[in-house]
């Protein structure tokens, strides 16, 4: 288990969960252990993805969504969803300057995703008109395609308190031998940019999109808002 450097006092009833009871049941994993097969059972080598959306996943259904909000991209393992899941329901936190809908928070520059909240890098141009509103998953989608950045990565936020290195939980490790684990990441303030995570090209993706306010999402587990 890891806890935040500033200890769980200040951390609502959910965050604890998620820090002290969810990510520790699965991280650390490794592909083959029964621990990893509860992030993703379907994985097996050269399977032409990583498992990173899965410990999101596993988080998001242990809390507790609906059909309709795993409908809505909440608690599926497609990144994009996640993130229209939460625009809908009103807890996406931009990482940008573009305030995007109603149902958007833009950031202020220095402010931070939690302990346990679910954050997602992208890469390329579109970020800050693109990355706030809902985006096509598929084609047939029945809402406008606005090309926003490409999302890259996604995992869960265990420590944010120091000002250079952040702690995450994340899948999706080690190429075809997948597993999931507590990793350091140098963050910058000033840029947006974080370090730790490759592209399929082999590049950086280290721009934090945002990231789902787990406190104001409503999962099921009736913790909502709750300090």
């Amino acid at each position: 288990m890891r806890i935040p450097a500033t200890g769980l006092a200040g951390l609502s009833p959910r965050r604890r969960r998620i820090i002290c009871e969810i990510l520790p049941a699965v991280v650390p994993s490794s592909y083959g252990s029964a621990r990893f097969s509860e992030i993703d059972a379907n994985y097996k080598p050269g399977a032409g993805y990583t498992t990173c959306g899965g410990l999101p996943t596993l988080v998001a259904r242990r809390l507790g969504v609906s059909a309709a909000q795993r409908k809505e991209g909440m608690g599926g393992y497609g990144l994009v969803g996640m993130r229209n899941g939460a625009i809908r329901r009103g807890a996406w936190v931009h990482a940008g300057s573009c305030p995007g809908n109603g149902a958007v928070t833009s950031a202020p520059l220095g402010t931070r995703p939690q302990p346990g909240d679910i954050y997602i890098l992208c890469s390329g141009g579109g970020h800050d008109f693109g990355c706030c509103t809902i985006q096509r998953e598929a084609e047939t989608d029945p809402f406008p395609k606005h090309l926003g950045a490409k999302v890259e990565h996604i995992g869960v936020i265990v420590d944010t308190d120091c000002n250079a290195l952040w702690i995450t939980a994340d899948a999706g490790q080690g190429g075809n031998e997948q597993y999931a684990d507590y990793m350091p990441r140098q963050y910058d303030d000033t840029t947006g940019y974080m370090t730790g995570e490759q592209s399929r090209e082999g590049k950086p993706m280290r721009r934090l999109c945002g990231w789902v306010d787990v406190d104001r999402y409503p999962f099921e587990d009736g913790f909502n808002g709750q300090a």
